[in-house]
């Protein structure tokens, strides 16, 4: 019995001490044999599912997820309250178009002209109106009824102002029609290319007279799922509607509206925005044995928007948090610096649970020393982005990483949730976690992201990922 002490002691002491081939070692072996991130994603997504910032479900996963994160026997598990916004979309959301040109057949021609295989698929009769895959974009205002009107299709933003100081835009329904660029390894560069559109481009095109916007959905899939996802208006504008299509319906009413000067929209929505909703972050920690009063603080957000079950965006992120939690408890890992799994609320369409963080942070004179965000989904784990002044800690362990497949360290990181706390903390270190890009804009903001979407294996490699660089941040910071 005592030899058997003696070894264990000798076990946890060098959990405590070092981060290396071993520890390594036992935190991906714990999650891949024993993990729990995605049987919990899986109840999240199942029994709750989508998790919009002030709806009943976002309530119900704050009381789940406390639930939970208790169940664990983390040294606290509690609440943050904060105050978020309240959009509502409604059974009333359409979109149609009819064109003299149009009919069935052309959706058995040759592909190429509309580069994208999905449009056997879509669902049109031979009739004159056609209703097609649309959702309202978060945020937008209602329509008060149909409205109709001719449709341009634009590209850029110097088109539009070209188009718009002509009048070309007045009095129109505005197809914002940027694709992502191809030739981008990286799908979140090729994303940074053209959110713009979706974000600002209503009121862009509302300065110059259009009544709504569609909005090419954001992803390089060409298919019938319409994402949606956050716009933003500019209150010296009008508030124009503005719905996403499918990037299939997309390259369909480009084609239409350059070859049919009779093509009609007719847009539907009875969205709404009410009073901000009383929601919460929801926190676990481990208290830190040797500088309990400096955090290094992990996580994503609760939060989803209300199309699919937020499995990838950002349920994914929310386990990683918490299982890399669990299993730096569960291999013995005595952390120098408490860590904390946080569970940011309303990053899709506002980011007041992040902001209220660093606020109360601030308020209680919490000191951070570094911070991680998982905000990519679930897919296969690749590396991190890093502060430039951490680099050199941790390219010491890059044999290691590469070794896990993990090795891939760019300049730059953190994240939105994460970015509030460098106001508070200046110093502090922030980390993002970066899986492979390929499949994430496949799902993101759409119907798609839900949990058979999100593989077991891929999410627990993420999980222990992110586990090793907090023990590495835990250890090479003071």
């Amino acid at each position: 019995m005592r030899i058997w002490l003696l070894c264990f002691f000798s076990l946890s002491v060098s959990a405590q001490a070092q981060v290396d081939s071993a520890f390594f070692r036992r935190v991906f072996s714990e999650a891949l044999e024993n993990g729990h991130a995605y049987a919990r994603l899986g109840e999240l997504c199942k029994t709750i599912g989508a998790r919009l910032s002030g709806s009943a479900q976002a309530d119900k996963a704050v009381a789940w997820g406390k639930q939970m994160l208790t169940s664990y026997g983390f040294d606290s598990v509690f609440l943050q309250p904060v105050m978020v916004p309240r959009w509502e979309r409604s059974k009333t959301e359409a979109l149609w178009f009819s064109s003299k040109v149009f009919n069935t057949s052309m959706l058995n021609q040759n592909q190429q002209d509309f580069n994208c295989e999905a449009f056997e698929e879509l669902p049109l009769k031979s009739s004159k109106i056609h209703k097609i895959p649309a959702v309202a974009l978060g945020g937008s205002a209602a329509t008060n009824g149909k409205i109709k009107g001719a449709l341009v299709s634009i590209y850029s933003d110097k088109q539009l102002d070209s188009m718009g100081k002509l009048g070309m835009l007045k009095g129109k329904l505005v197809l914002l029609n940027r694709s992502f660029p191809e030739s981008y390894i990286n799908t979140f560069k090729a994303y940074g290319a053209c959110v713009g559109q979706r974000v600002q481009g209503a009121s862009k095109a509302a300065a110059y007279g259009a009544t709504a916007v569609l909005v090419r959905s954001m992803s390089n899939r060409c298919d019938l799922h319409a994402h949606t996802g956050v716009m933003i208006y500019d209150e010296k504008q009008p508030k124009i509607p503005a719905m996403a299509v499918a990037t299939a319906v997309a390259n369909l009413l480009e084609k239409l509206a350059n070859t049919d000067p009779e093509l009609t929209i007719t847009m539907e929505l009875g969205c709404r925005t009410l009073p901000d909703a009383p929601s919460a972050n929801v926190i676990a920690q481990t208290r830190g044995n040797k500088h309990p009063d400096k955090i290094i603080a992990f996580g994503g957000h609760f939060d989803s928007w209300d199309q699919g079950e937020g499995a990838h965006d950002d349920g994914a992120g929310c386990m990683h948090a918490f299982e890399a939690l669990r299993l730096l408890k569960a291999i013995g890992y005595k952390p120098r610096h408490t860590l904390r799994c946080v569970w940011w609320m309303n990053e899709e369409n506002g980011l007041r649970g992040a902001n209220e963080y660093a606020a109360i942070a601030d308020k209680n004179k919490e000191f951070h020393i570094a911070a991680l965000e998982s905000d990519r989904g679930g897919f296969t784990p690749r590396g991190f982005g890093i502060d430039s002044s951490f680099i050199p800690n941790a390219m010491k362990y890059k044999a290691l990483l590469d070794a896990y497949g993990i090795g891939e360290i760019e300049k730059g990181g953190g994240g939105a949730d994460v970015g509030p706390i460098r106001k508070v903390n200046p110093g502090a270190v922030l980390v993002g976690f970066i899986p492979d890009s390929q499949r994430y804009f496949d799902v993101h903001h759409s119907e798609t992201d839900v949990f058979e979407s999100v593989n077991k294996r891929e999410l627990h490699l993420g999980a222990a990922a992110v586990a090793v660089m907090i023990a590495i941040l835990d250890q090479e910071l003071e």
